[in-house]
């Protein structure tokens, strides 16, 4: 029953306490441990010590010619003499002179001289005259004994000297000597009750301050929640080695391992390229577009740190084509939209204006308007046609330019533009959606503006070792505060919450192209966004 009540009192303190409590029981056990050996050697060596001294002090004393003599004649006296002063110079508890028959010839209490000597231990050196030590229990109590012949001239044994320590003097001894240990003893116990406080804190800042219960909890939650999300994710330690992935990861790399047999691998052996997961920085990376085993993907970054110190990252990704990347996507078919709705109202105005004319019968300004849009449109037409070979930007800049005009804007082209072919680093709708996205920032950035020439500069040129876009409008510019941070998602310089994804998605294309962003102020007013991507991708580390 007590066991039982211990047992439950001990469950239901903390992970802490019982670390503590138990480290405490052990030190305590140790401490006991070491006091008793100390203890047991301690008395060993003080039997041992007291023995020789009390066999060295009888072997003196039974060969001192004076004590031989006296016990030949039997002289009492003399022999009181002769042991008086040396028991008193000595530390012994008795000096006992016996005869040859073991009866006292000298006691330190004289009421007892001349009675047989008791403990029964004087046969050896009576009968064999050896010297030697013994405990026995005597008149005086149990002692501690050195025992010696006394021999004459021709070595006839003719009596006994006996030496004793009672067992109370030594044990008075031994706890003197012992009380030295009693301070180191608690020091040592206070010192390993501070370290066994210190372990148990530091095991619990290590689980993070949860109960082992709580983490194991949280353990099997991780593994629900990484099963049951639908984007890949796989966490990797501080040497790249993958310590846990879910189903949707494997799915979308193709890799037909368990989990547990990709444990512990290396991410550049699972993953190709693998230049999203190692980076020179410990920043965190958000919604980037990069490939995984061939595969085109969005992928975000999540450091995880301990006291400062990153331990691993978690990477969540899902694939490019999927529909969240699909909606980021519609700006894009917006654009195409309002391309048409420009051009339709472009188109509309003219035919109402043409029809009012000819109703006020003003046939000469209404052929004069004609022939002006007419040669207007086909100059810029033609000028597409003859320096843009890519059908899909083709439409998308006369698309831009009426759209320019319908907001009152005007999309000049450099004479220097000239598109032959395009990389194959990037599709047709991510280069539609990189110029698109400048263009539309230009016209924003330039409407803000009150008393700008409303002029938009693009050059697109394609006939270098790198496709060179440019764009340059007389607008806000951007301010400092976010200049580093331009290209990051939900970053604009637009008051507008809707924003922030054009930037976004034209830096993620260009960094997948391998290429470059240059941005610079215009002057007197506004951005040149300056783009270099080449014809020609290198290893790029994202």
């Amino acid at each position: 029953m007590l066991k039982k009540s211990i047992t439950a009192w001990f469950t239901q303190r903390s992970f802490q306490s019982r670390i503590f409590l138990l480290l405490l029981f052990t030190s305590a056990v140790v401490i006991l441990a070491i006091t008793w050996y100390l203890t047991d050697t301690t008395k060993e060596r003080l039997h041992y010590q007291v023995g020789q001294r009390a066999l060295i002090q009888a072997m003196q004393i039974s060969a001192m010619p004076e004590l031989v003599k006296a016990v030949q004649e039997d002289n009492l006296a003399s022999i009181k003499a002769l042991i008086e002063p040396m028991r008193s110079f000595s530390d012994a508890t008795y000096i006992t002179v016996g005869d040859e028959f073991g009866r006292r010839l000298y006691h330190v209490e004289p009421e007892k001289i001349g009675n047989p000597m008791e403990g029964g231990d004087n046969e050896a050196a009576l009968v064999k005259a050896q010297s030697y030590v013994s405990v026995r229990k005597g008149s005086l109590g149990s002692s501690l004994r050195g025992k010696s012949p006394i021999q004459d001239a021709s070595g006839k044994v003719i009596g006994i000297v006996s030496v004793g320590y009672t067992m109370e003097q030594l044990e008075n001894w031994l706890n003197l000597q012992l009380s030295s240990l009693v301070m180191p003893m608690a020091a040592l116990l206070l010192f390993l009750l501070l370290c066994s406080w210190m372990f148990s804190v530091h095991i619990k800042k290590q689980m993070l301050n949860m109960e082992p219960r709580q983490l194991a909890r949280l353990v099997r939650q991780q593994s629900v929640l990484f099963e049951s999300v639908f984007e890949g994710l796989i966490a990797i330690d501080s040497r790249h080695r993958i310590t846990a992935i879910n189903q949707t990861a494997r799915r979308l790399l193709n890799l037909s391992q368990p989990e547990q047999a990709l444990i512990g691998e290396s991410i550049d052996s699972v993953v190709q390229p693998a230049s999203f997961f190692h980076s020179h920085s410990e920043a965190n990376k958000k919604d980037e577009i990069a490939v995984f085993n061939q595969i085109k993907v969005i992928a975000s970054r999540m450091g995880v740190f301990l006291s400062g110190v990153p331990h691993g990252w978690v990477i969540s990704f899902r694939s490019k084509d999927d529909i969240n990347t699909l909606s980021l996507q519609l700006s894009q078919i917006q654009q195409y939209a309002d391309n048409l709705r420009a051009v339709h109202h472009e188109h509309r105005n003219l035919i109402s204006t043409i029809a009012g004319l000819l109703y006020l019968r003003r046939y000469d300004h209404a052929l004069a308007l004609i022939q002006q849009q007419s040669e207007h449109h086909q100059k810029v037409l033609d000028f597409i046609a003859r320096h843009f070979r890519n059908n899909h930007l083709a439409g998308l800049l006369i698309g831009k330019y009426y759209r320019a005009k319908e907001l009152g804007l005007e999309l000049i082209f450099d004479p220097g533009c000239y598109i032959d072919t395009l990389p194959g680093s990037l599709s047709n709708n991510e280069w539609i959606s990189i110029v698109g996205n400048l263009l539309d920032n230009a016209y924003n950035a330039t409407l803000r503006r009150p008393g700008s020439n409303k002029q938009i500069e693009c050059l697109i040129n394609s006939e270098g070792p790198e496709v060179v876009i440019e764009v340059a409008d007389q607008g806000t510019g951007i301010d400092n505060r976010i200049r580093e941070r331009i290209f990051e998602r939900g970053v604009t310089t637009s008051g507008n919450g809707d924003h922030g994804i054009g930037l976004w998605l034209v830096h993620s294309y260009v960094t997948q192209a391998g290429g470059a962003i240059v941005i610079e102020d215009n002057i007197p007013h506004g951005t040149i966004f300056t783009l270099y991507i080449p014809h020609t991708r290198e290893n790029h580390h994202g």
